[in-house]
């Protein structure tokens, strides 16, 4: 690998000094450094300083061991090539997803899990900083109203109601069920919001957190995103609503249009905007959020197995999108879930990064880019002036089944290596062997534009 990339950057040279143009992504892919693959099945990757360090650590889950862990970052003086401390803070039920939020008010991160099965959400109160390595300083709460409330997958701390204390915004689907069949009876996640008490001596109560369904109908509560879409000062939510249990002719893309913390409807459902309709999506599409086109107003972008669909925003009073579909390069064009936008190349334009996962049958080909980069000519973004650029092909490996292969989960911009670039953290959540060893886990792309 180091011998093509010395290649690539030799001939990088020859064609400058020629007057030729080279591409900024020349050396592909991009090198690649393991920082966890302890346990297995690693899920959910939220950033937080939990030490106060200035630098990120990240909250990780592990669904087949059952156990909420976080990865910390070695700092200043540390390696962060080298594999990151990892420490457990508990165990739950078939976890799903995980986020940091000083949920107490005692300016200490805590962790809020979520999982399946019924299971309820729990908070892992965060000891202070001197202590946050040690797994025996961190205690647990369950929130007993949401056990049996369907089964969640994703789980964001956001301030709903303005009112200086995080609540909790938990997404998911039918509870006990992943296929079309049985499906009555079984109760559903949606989307939630969870308020936090007002008083502070109340928090670490379970039973003064309250529940508020913002769409109780929705079958893919996953990857949803934060975005004031309509211009009126607070956060409205999108989502892509395509999961397993979601039937074709119900697969859309919408916007809940937030009431505001001055209206009493913020405690009921939230109005739901259909943007799109349509069955192209395959289970929990990524919502990637930005201003792609640099007009000042936030689009955001959908995957599917063979395009992008690019909802340029054209208005606020009205909300109107105009939706754009980009091609992929042959060799992204594959099932893929995580989609996201940066800057990487440095020039003043959003980039889309994108990550596949295997098949049904556990596959992701060596001639697919599982992990790609796709940048614009021209000062707007169009249907057909992209360029992709592989940052990693797939491994080739075939897991044999359907819940076992690479399968890129979720996906950071962030300068670890603090060089002045974006470098990418991502997590591959079902890549192990036959003996449980963890294949790729959390990784960073070392970004050398």
């Amino acid at each position: 690998m180091n011998k093509i990339r010395n290649m690539n950057k030799t001939r990088n040279i020859v064609m400058t000094m020629l007057g030729l143009a080279t591409s900024l992504y020349a050396a592909e892919p991009w090198t690649m450094h393991k920082i966890d693959n302890a346990m297995w099945n690693h899920n959910s990757l939220s950033p937080g300083d939990l030490n106060g360090d200035g630098y990120a650590d990240y909250a990780v889950v592990h669904e087949g061991t059952e156990k909420y862990t976080f990865i910390l970052h070695p700092g200043k003086d540390g390696d962060p090539k080298a594999p990151w401390k990892k420490v457990i803070v508990g165990v739950g039920v078939n976890p799903e997803y995980s986020d940091f939020g000083d949920f107490d008010g005692d300016g200490r991160l805590d962790i809020v899990g979520v999982g399946g099965h019924g299971a309820a959400a729990q908070i892992f109160w965060g000891p202070e900083s001197s202590r946050v390595t040690d797994p025996k300083a961190w205690t647990s709460s369950l929130l007993p109203q949401t056990k049996n409330r369907g089964h969640f997958l994703y789980v964001l701390t956001r301030d709903i109601n303005r009112d200086g204390a995080p609540d909790i915004v938990i997404g998911g689907r039918l509870q006990g069920t992943e296929s079309l069949e049985n499906m009555e009876g079984k109760r559903n996640a949606g989307i939630m919001w969870i308020e936090a008490p007002a008083d502070p001596k109340d928090r670490r109560n379970p039973a003064k957190w309250l529940i508020h369904d913002i769409d109780t109908k929705t079958k893919g509560g996953h990857g949803f995103q934060f975005s004031d879409v309509d211009g009126d000062g607070d956060e409205d939510i999108i989502n892509c609503n395509a999961d397993w249990n979601t039937r074709e002719e119900e697969e859309h893309v919408v916007w809940y249009e937030n009431p505001g913390s001055a209206s009493p409807d913020q405690k009921h459902e939230w109005p739901r905007h259909v943007i799109y309709e349509g069955a192209e999506f395959y289970s929990k599409a990524a919502v990637a959020l930005g201003d792609l086109d640099g007009d000042g107003l936030v689009d955001f972008c959908v995957p599917t197995a063979n395009e992008i669909f690019y909802f340029r925003k054209t208005g606020l009073k009205p909300v109107a999108w105009e939706k754009i579909i980009i091609p992929k390069d042959e060799k992204a064009r594959w099932l893929q879930r995580p989609l996201a936008m940066a800057d990487l190349n440095g020039d003043g334009k959003m980039d889309l990064v994108g990550m596949l996962i295997h098949d049904p049958k556990g596959k992701l080909p060596t001639t697919k880019a599982a992990v790609y980069l796709m940048t614009y000519e021209g000062t707007r973004p169009t249907a057909d002036n992209w360029t992709t650029h592989v940052i990693k092909w797939g491994d080739g490996a075939s897991g044999g089944r359907m819940f076992k292969g690479e399968k890129w989960d979720h996906c950071r911009f962030v300068d670890i290596d603090r060089d002045g670039d974006l470098d990418i953290l991502g997590n591959c959540e079902e890549h192990y062997n036959e003996k449980r060893e963890t294949v790729i886990g959390v990784v960073w792309f070392e970004n050398e534009k």
